[in-house]
């Protein structure tokens, strides 16, 4: 489910509890856990000490494989491949988003398909219309000012292979987002106008903060 206004987005769903809150006026997503009561902000700042860590830690790897014979360093680099699902610490740029050609309907929504892949690592995104959504221009704008925050931790992060949505450059909202060979999915069941000053739009109290680098 998709709550949105001009200014905040709300996205829950998936089969962890957590949900999603972006608040455009401080251009901040927040990664909210009600198992833990424990909420993850991600802003600019959190993103450039994160991709700092994310460097360092890059850095320290090629290190250790610059000291492996290339039999051990393959089988080493093969080793953490799968240990992050066929991603690897080569810092890279994000893959792009391409065309199928082909559609599909999603919560009775047509939408087109995209996929992002790079070093075995797919998604596919079915793309719908903001209008067939029912979004306002200031509604998408806050929409695309959210994926673009995405976009900026995937960039200091870097990770090569990894088929995170790049959802700022498609010409629409993902209603389907389909990964590991369909054994993840998330689909839009639905899209609601509360007001923004509505408590869907507000971190629950007494939750704690966690680092942001606990998203490496």
């Amino acid at each position: 489910m998709v709550r949105l206004v001009d200014g905040a987005v709300r996205i829950d769903g998936g089969k962890s509890n957590e949900w999603m809150l972006y608040q455009a006026s401080e251009d901040t997503l927040f990664i909210v856990s009600p198992t833990d009561k424990s909420y993850t902000r991600i802003d600019e700042a959190g993103i450039a000490k994160l991709g700092g860590q994310m460097d360092a830690a890059r850095a320290e790897w090629e290190a250790e494989m610059d000291k492996l014979p290339p039999e051990q360093r393959a089988m080493a680099e093969q080793m953490m491949q799968r240990m992050t699902g066929g991603r690897s610490l080569k810092k890279t740029a994000p893959p792009e988003p391409q065309a199928t050609g082909s559609s599909l309907t999603v919560a009775g929504v047509k939408c087109e398909n995209y996929v992002v892949e790079q070093r075995g690592a797919k998604e596919t995104l079915c793309v719908a219309d903001p209008d067939d959504l029912g979004l306002s221009d200031e509604e998408y704008e806050t929409v695309q000012a959210m994926y673009a925050l995405l976009a900026k931790l995937g960039e200091a992060t870097g990770f090569a292979g990894s088929a995170a949505p790049r959802a700022d450059k498609l010409p629409g909202v993902p209603v389907l987002i389909d990964s590991r060979g369909g054994q993840r999915k998330q689909r839009l069941t639905g899209v609601e106008h509360p007001n923004l000053e509505s408590s869907v739009f507000a971190l629950p109290s007494g939750y704690s903060e966690r680092d942001p680098s606990s998203l490496k």
